[in-house]
């Protein structure tokens, strides 16, 4: 065999084990039911981005990022777009802090024992979420069960079902999204204002 007819093989090997590689993935599951309607379902995955490059060789940035992307299948009818705009405000991927409580409570995923914690639910909401450690100290919401009653949007329902993630995970700089929401959840229950989560949409 002549030396050069390996290369091309070699270029691609290099190529693959050298690329970056992701984030990983959390994979979860929702149900949301509209006032009148029929439930919806559908499945969705968070994907953590890398921490932002800088030139500022004082301060590294700490932070990453994430985007939200639908599991589309071909019979799904409805626009994911809207739904995941809705879905992103309850969603949590950051370390701990305060409005959270760590419980002595494990949940197991796959063959992970991970961590519970409790968000502290401001009152005047009929919601409770919990979340995980997926990484040390990176939480991420693992179930969110509530119902509302402004809005169009009833009822919504979030779960983990199973995550894996790269040791270069970095928590999200808006990765306490959840947290606002809540707060303004209340604001607008207290108010009789408008709906946070049909603010997001528009």
């Amino acid at each position: 065999m002549r030396p050069f007819s390996i290369l091309p093989v070699l270029l691609l090997s290099v190529f693959l084990h050298g690329a970056e590689p992701g984030q990983g993935e959390l994979q979860y599951r929702a149900t949301l039911a509209f006032r009148g309607q029929a439930p919806v379902k559908t499945r969705f995955v968070l994907i953590p981005t890398p921490v932002a490059e800088t030139r500022n060789k004082v301060k590294k940035p700490r932070m990453g990022g994430w985007r939200v992307e639908a599991v589309q299948r071909k019979e799904d009818g409805y626009a994911q777009a809207a739904l995941l705009a809705r879905i992103e405000r309850l969603l949590y991927f950051s370390g701990p802090g305060p409005g959270l409580v760590q419980k002595p409570i494990f949940i197991r995923y796959e063959d992970r024992k991970c961590q519970v914690w409790q968000v502290v639910t401001p009152p005047g909401l009929n919601l409770y979420a919990y979340l995980v450690e997926t990484a040390p100290g990176i939480l991420a919401l693992s179930y969110l069960s509530g119902t509302f009653t402004t809005g169009d949007l009833a009822s919504v329902e979030l779960q983990l079902e199973g995550f894996r993630l790269q040791a270069g995970a970095a928590p999200a700089e808006n990765g306490t999204t959840l947290l606002s929401t809540l707060q303004k959840l209340a604001r607008a229950a207290s108010e009789n204002g408008a709906d946070p989560l049909v603010e997001a949409v528009e």
